[in-house]
């Protein structure tokens, strides 16, 4: 994976500073602007992915960014589900358990009990939760390839395309994080630039995600187009 070219790319389009600020104040929007901006660094994947010079999408198809944003959170959520129900089944258990102590000295001790049981499940969740992204980073790149939700929801395909090529989709991973990094910068003004340059992160990711789809095999890139060479004109006798 080319990890300068993701970071750089949006500078290369002629127009990247209205997008990137339309996509900064799209994403004020409540939920709909985070779809709208999910669904636009999907968009990104697959330019790239289809081999496009200029992978940064003008938002005139809004609609299209936000139905493709929904299908990332579908697939965001499905995956990340166990920890959801892990956590989830930890807290009515603590909730019940607690609640079913008689007196105040023995809710105490299963307090203490229970908070150090959870702070055991820490580690665990955080392993857990770093695994589910690498097979979410799968999922989401077949969505790329396919355009299609429901190939990216066959949960055994997606693992073993994970398994596969563990190393490729950690990397999308580690540019998530670096790109979360750089995307934390524009608090410095104020919170204001985090709006844009937290835009900016999501489409360097989409970058990477359509990089990695390319490497995989999962769609072969199209050539750059190039104007078409007519020639010298001809001459005649």
């Amino acid at each position: 994976m080319d990890i300068s070219k993701a970071f750089s790319f949006v500078f290369e389009d002629e127009e990247w500073v209205s997008k990137i600020l339309i996509g900064g104040l799209i994403a004020l929007i409540p939920l709909v602007g985070q779809l709208a901006a999910l669904g636009y660094a999907l968009k990104v994947a697959q330019n790239v992915a289809q081999g496009n010079p200029r992978p940064l999408p003008r938002w005139s198809e809004f609609g299209d960014h936000l139905m493709r944003g929904l299908y990332d959170l579908v697939i965001r959520l499905i995956y990340t589900s166990p920890i959801l129900v892990i956590m989830l089944l930890f807290a009515c258990i603590g909730g019940l358990a607690g609640g079913a102590s008689s007196s105040q000295r023995a809710q105490e001790r299963f307090g203490m009990i229970f908070g150090a049981a959870g702070l055991c499940l820490i580690p665990l969740i955080l392993v857990l939760a770093l695994v589910l992204s690498v097979v979410t980073f799968a999922a989401l790149g077949r969505f790329v390839a396919t355009n299609n939700l429901a190939a990216a929801l066959r949960i055994g395909e997606i693992v073993a395309l994970a398994r596969k090529s563990i190393g490729a989709w950690a990397m999308v991973l580690v540019v998530s994080i670096l790109a979360g990094f750089v995307g934390g910068l524009g608090a410095i003004a104020c919170g204001i630039g985090a709006l844009f340059t937290g835009f900016y992160a999501q489409c360097v990711i989409g970058h990477a995600l359509g990089q990695t789809v390319v490497q995989q095999g999962m769609v072969s890139a199209a050539p750059p187009q190039q104007p078409y060479n007519y020639g010298p004109p001809p001459t005649y006798q």
